[in-house]
């Protein structure tokens, strides 16, 4: 079917006008009444009309007249406008000086304006989510009920469908785009289908790079497994490994078909999965290695000069419709300085792609070295392309987002007379700075600035003198993980100029020589560009089969960084032959794990509440959810909560059973439960909590002999404990209130809180009332022999009424009785003072303070001593 061209270029004039489209003011607004047109889109997934003068002059000045009566005049050669009114307008250029004088043209294109079409949708959403089960099959119509507007065609994603309606029983992201046949404007609508239950997609492995003759990298992940601490407070009831202290080990990823000199780019998908490349002559799909050709038909090829970095890849966002249905290649004409884009849709082809539109111009007077970088917010897709303007010493910062693209000039100091742009342009691990190669009168330096990742602007630029003369001249550049330095290679001629890697201390400028060779050194590059985890700067060398690193690039000096062509380390070995470049690399936001069976608890300590939630699945079908947790069960409750009182591993089975509420025929909502019940098994880990050993009741004597009460938890389950003595308002005691015990001398209400070594906490709250104990010491043994020592038998007490002292021989007779204890016994019975022996006695009382508790009893023995 050939290029899909909506907008027009001319050869001469190079007048390029993009897509102008307005929403029909007809189309209602809200979800519609069956029969009606489908809703009109959102107003910010409408784009303005894209403009561009894209002569090789550099004039400096255009005055732009949109031919609705809008007239604009100023350094804008790439306007965007917005049309108000369908119809035919007659758009005029014309270059001017800053006087406004005609220098050239001017320049016009006749350009149609036309609706859009009534926007599509799914269930009156243009973004919508849906959920099967297995083995079912669903229509997906955007006009469903309604009428559908005339003159229009379908184009589906994944599979490139041209019906109005396709059927779908598997999952993944559906989008149609309806385009009306006269204007080429168009709207899409998405809905993701899922099947309940499915796993989620595994991936696309590991980041890998291409570059030279079939030469590449592979950068595989590797650490340590680390399973969640069973301790943690919350987590998964079935954790997974996790990756601790991360590095990436690369490899070789074996043949490909890149033939690249120089330039060089690749794009992964959200999963991570190679979908297309270039060696800057021609595309290829990361797939299979296939050319990508021209849809329709024919082959495609870039016949541009695109100098040492002047190609790259990047997923186009689109309103409305799932991501990576179309891909931006960027491509420098290094002979005209025009970059331009070409679209590949990868509905065409069974999915592989085809060129839908070549060659769109985008900036005049860009040198062979572009940067293409995720933009820093994933919840808005969107991307940048970094191009550097050999003629203003400047660089072009072109977003790229789902309304299109934006070009904004950066302001850099001018360029001194004798400047030449060289090499790669650079942005670190964070975004956050940039750099590139510059030969200033036959001397080679850096420029480095600031930039914001969220905007792509650039700031506070400065120039770093490398202090080498060219040649060898500055090439390559990259920055280390942590962004402290910024490594350069300057480029030698592999005979007789030696190439040199440098190191530039960032913060003072310092330049420290690594290596030199006689061998050609190419391009620099950070790798893998994403993902956590320790990484190196890989070096290019022309015409090798081994590519060398360094493994400490965040150290300084030429011996910390641990160069491996300064050392015993070969480095790694490549297929093929390796060149002067590294690819430009992009890759989308990774994608969020789908919904995927699962439960979590929180809270996991012995005598309090442990939560236990489950993810849901099959959104947005609802969920039966039974548990049985440590033997009990939870009946349809999707979060119960479970106190547990002893420690120790408790077992957890949760059973889910997906269902759609459908009415009946008398109105109540009946379960259609999708499949077979599905059954998750984990464990939790219940931890010990501190068991504490408090009387209670507890009361206070401020009499003699007491001097307060001292309380003490004594708590057990655990290995180290931490106290508080609270108010019952939780307010300190008073400054000792973390003393592990704590004196009382009034009655109140109290709390004591005991946290343990493994962050388990007992709380108790005790009522200190007013009473006095009784205290009653009996001695074991008196001597009444006349020495005037210990003489009599006498029973200490405080607080206690009615005694009764009760006194008897090892024959069961009484020796000794009295109701008042003042009266002692003095070891005699019926007037004599008995022999040594051990006689028994009873003593009962009453508590003063508690005489409700009855009487009380107190037995043991008392040794008599008469001899001296």
């Amino acid at each position: 079917m050939g290029l899909l061209f909506f907008g027009a270029t001319v050869s001469n004039a190079q007048l390029y006008v993009g897509k102008a489209c307005l929403v029909d003011p007809s189309a209602p607004v809200t979800p519609p009444a069956t029969g009606s047109p489908a809703a009109s889109t959102p107003t910010s997934c409408d784009e303005k009309t894209y403009f561009f003068e894209a002569t090789e002059n550099n004039f400096g000045n255009w005055t732009w007249d949109f031919g609705d009566g809008t007239v604009l005049t100023g350094t804008t050669r790439n306007p965007l406008h917005a049309y108000t009114t369908p119809g035919p307008y007659t758009v005029k250029v014309t270059p001017v000086d800053n006087g406004g004088a005609t220098l050239a043209g001017p320049y016009t294109r006749l350009i149609n304006v036309g609706y859009y079409p009534y926007q599509p949708l799914f269930r009156d959403k243009t973004e919508q989510d849906s959920t099967i089960c297995k083995g079912k099959t669903i229509t997906l119509d955007p006009y469903k009920g309604q009428s559908a507007p005339a003159n229009v065609s379908y184009k589906w994603f994944p599979e490139g469908q041209t019906t109005r309606t396709i059927d779908v029983s598997e999952a993944g992201c559906y989008s149609v785009e309806v385009i009306d046949n006269t204007t080429g404007c168009s709207r899409s609508a998405k809905i993701n289908v899922k099947l309940c239950y499915e796993e989620s997609s595994s991936g696309g492995g590991s980041e890998k790079w291409y570059f030279g003759h079939g030469s590449g990298l592979e950068f595989t992940l590797t650490g340590n497994e680390m399973v969640q601490d069973s301790l943690d407070e919350d987590g998964s009831l079935d954790p997974q490994p996790e990756i601790v202290n991360p590095s990436f080990d690369p490899s070789d990823p074996g043949v490909n078909k890149m033939q690249a000199d120089e330039a060089a780019a690749m794009v992964f998908d959200q999963h991570n999965k190679l979908v297309l490349y270039t060696d800057g002559k021609k595309l290829y799909s990361g797939d299979d290695d296939s050319e990508i050709p021209v849809a329709g038909g024919g082959s495609f090829a870039i016949s541009k000069a695109t100098g040492a970095q002047g190609v790259a890849l990047i997923p186009k966002p689109v309103c409305s419709a799932c991501d990576f249905i179309n891909y931006y290649l960027f491509t420098v004409d290094e002979n005209t300085g025009l970059l331009t884009y070409s679209v590949i849709d990868m509905r065409e082809r069974g999915g592989k792609g085809a060129v839908v539109e070549a060659d769109v111009p985008v900036a005049v007077n860009v040198k062979g070295k572009i940067t293409a970088e995720r933009g820093s917010d994933d919840e808005h897709e969107s991307y940048f392309i970094t191009a550097y303007n050999a003629l203003s010493g400047s660089f072009q910062s072109i977003t790229v987002d789902a309304l299109g693209t934006v070009s904004v000039e950066q302001t850099m100091p001018p360029l001194q007379p004798g400047t030449v742009s060289e090499g790669y342009v650079a942005v670190s691990a964070d975004g956050n700075q940039l750099a590139h190669g510059l030969v200033i009168n036959g001397n080679n330096f850096v420029q480095i600035t600031g930039r914001n990742p969220e905007n792509n602007t650039l700031s506070a630029p400065r120039l770093v003198d490398l202090g080498y003369a060219a040649p060898p001249t500055v090439y390559g550049l990259a920055f280390s993980p942590n962004g402290a330095y910024l490594y350069v290679t300057l480029k030698g001629d592999g005979s007789t100029v030696e190439s040199r890697l440098l190191q530039v201390d960032i913060a003072n400028g310092g330049v420290t020589e690594i290596a030199s060779s006689m061998q050609e050194f190419g391009a620099l590059g950070l790798g893998p560009k994403y993902g956590a985890g320790s990484k190196y700067v890989y070096v290019t060398i022309n015409n090798s089969s081994t590519i060398h690193y360094l493994q400490a690039p965040d150290e300084a000096g030429r011996d910390a960084v641990g160069f491996t062509l300064n050392s015993s380390n070969p480095g790694t070995a490549v297929a093929g032959t390796t060149k002067l470049g590294f690819p430009n690399v992009v890759a989308a936001a990774p994608a969020q794990d789908g919904q995927g069976l699962g439960a979590n608890y929180s809270g996991n300590c012995m005598n309090a509440p442990t939560l236990f939630t489950s993810q849901e699945i099959c959104s947005p079908m609802k969920n039966d959810v039974d548990w049985v947790i440590d033997g009990e069960t939870f009946k349809n409750n999707p979060n119960p909560s479970k106190t547990f009182t002893s420690p120790g591993w408790k077992t957890v089975k949760m059973t889910v059973r997906p269902y759609k509420e459908i009415a009946s025929v008398s109105v109540v909502k009946i379960k259609d439960y999708c499949g077979s019940p599905i059954e998750f098994e984990g464990r939790v880990y219940i931890k010990p909590a501190p068991e504490l050993t408090i009387p209670d009741p507890l009361y206070v004597c401020d009499e003699y002999p007491y001097q307060g009460l001292t309380v003490d938890p004594k708590p057990t389950g655990g290995s180290s404990f931490e106290f508080e003595w609270l108010t019952r308002y939780d307010a300190p005691i008073d400054n000792n209130y973390r003393n592990p015990v704590f004196t009382f001398q009034t009655a109140q209400t109290f709390k004591v809180k005991v946290t343990n070594n493994f962050n388990c906490t007992t709380e108790r709250q005790l009522d200190l009332q007013e009473g006095c104990e009784p205290i009653v010491n009996v001695p074991t043994a008196f001597t009444p022999n006349g020495d005037g020592l210990n003489e009599t038998f006498k029973v200490v007490h405080y607080f206690i009424q009615q005694p009764r002292l009760e006194i008897y021989n090892r024959w069961g007779e009484q020796v000794f009785q009295t109701d008042d204890l003042d009266n002692r016994w003095d070891g005699r019975y019926k007037g004599q003072v008995l022999s040594n022996q051990l006689f028994a006695y009873v003593l009962r009382y009453y508590m003063r303070d508690f005489p409700q508790l009855g009487e009380q009893k107190k037995v043991g023995s008392i040794l008599v001593l008469t001899e001296k």
